[in-house]
């Protein structure tokens, strides 16, 4: 079974355990932890043997690539294309539940495998992920915590259950709730909804300096 962190009340990660959890994560282990819209599990996404554990443990298709969080905006603009929609939309939603689609930099080719085109990135908002991010120094990969095709799971009893041996580092932040990111592709001047999730299209739409997409 997995190594059990605890955040506190407010969903902070005590300095050592961060820096606990971001070491395994460099180190290209397997950390499931709670965000905004259920548990997911993340690692390293500098080193491709990382993404292929993570997709081995989600038993997902290559097809499907993984998404990415970063520490903040100017980390993101090392690893994507950052365009005007970009900075806009992150400056409306992040951190938060909005993932930005966007072509990667030269360095951000290693964040993904060549056959993908774009990444989804964005910089979270709950604070045991931004504490773990930071003290790792490294962006991560990351996927929801359940096997493809089953619901997203929304405590770290649900997470212990069904993945604890293939997980090094739990980290217990109670119950969350259940959703996924909205996913905006940002490449060009309007944004494109790819998916919809807990952040509403009219939100979006909304946002200043944002055109209408219809």
């Amino acid at each position: 079974m997995p190594e059990t962190l605890k955040t506190s009340p407010d969903g902070s990660l005590s300095a050592a355990d961060a820096a606990k959890s971001g070491a395994a994560a460099k180190s290209c282990r397997i950390v499931a932890f709670p965000t905004e819209s259920s548990y997911a599990l993340g690692s390293t996404g500098l080193i491709k043997a990382a993404t292929r554990r993570l997709l081995q443990i989600k038993e997902r298709s290559t097809l499907k690539p993984l998404a990415v969080f970063a520490a903040s905006i100017s980390e993101a603009k090392k690893w994507v294309v950052w365009t005007p929609l970009a900075d806009t939309l992150a400056c409306a939603f992040w951190p938060g539940a909005v993932a930005l689609l966007l072509k990667p930099t030269v360095q951000g080719r290693l964040l993904t495998f060549p056959e993908y085109p774009n990444v989804a990135i964005r910089v979270p908002s709950h604070p045991a992920v931004r504490a773990m991010l930071a003290a790792s120094g490294t962006p991560w990969v990351w996927t929801s915590a359940n096997k493809s095709g089953q619901p997203p799971l929304t405590d770290a009893a649900g997470v212990a259950a069904a993945l604890g041996a293939e997980i090094d580092i739990l980290v217990d932040g109670g119950t969350v709730p259940s959703g996924e990111p909205t996913v905006v592709d940002a490449t060009g001047d309007k944004p494109r909804i790819v998916r919809q999730g807990i952040v509403s299209a009219e939100l979006i739409r909304r946002s200043p300096d944002v055109h209408d997409p219809r």
